[in-house]
């Protein structure tokens, strides 16, 4: 570590790493259960497990975010004057922020006909986060490896 930026430690690392999968495994097992139930059913015993997966996934989204913005001080901030991984952690930072956004507007949807697109929006945006972590924790490896070589 220096004075201008940081990589993560292991505890850090591990927060952000399990918040993202609960997340991301909340929000694929919404979907799932989702294609499996019948919109007019509503004694089908899979809604309320849809509905406990959806708190599931908001609580750890704002989990997520916490951990994020505890990050800023020290690794997003200093890396960012240390000139390191700033166009993947950019990136990365406004994915979240489309990701929060979207998600609250689901909650609170500025038009009952937007909820459609604002879920597929939100899904996918979901997708493109998990590649730009996958993204940002490569180009950091490699950034190590090759100064500290």
């Amino acid at each position: 570590m220096s004075a201008w930026g940081m990589h993560l430690g292991p505890l850090a690392r591990r927060q952000v790493l399990v918040s993202i999968w609960v997340v991301i495994l909340s929000g694929v097992l919404w979907i799932v259960i989702g294609w499996n139930l019948d919109a007019e059913d509503y004694t089908d015993p899979l809604r309320a497990w849809r509905h406990r997966v959806l708190g599931l996934h908001g609580i750890s989204a704002y989990v997520l975010l916490w951990i994020t913005g505890r990050l800023y001080s020290l690794h997003q901030h200093g890396n960012w004057r240390a000139q390191r991984n700033r166009a993947s952690g950019m990136a990365l930072s406004g994915a979240l922020l489309l990701l929060a956004g979207s998600g609250l507007a689901l909650y609170y949807p500025p038009h009952e006909d937007w909820r459609d697109a604002l879920s597929i929006f939100h899904q996918v945006s979901g997708v493109v986060l998990v590649l730009l972590v996958l993204l940002h924790v490569w180009l950091a490896k490699k950034y190590r490896r090759r100064h500290n070589s």
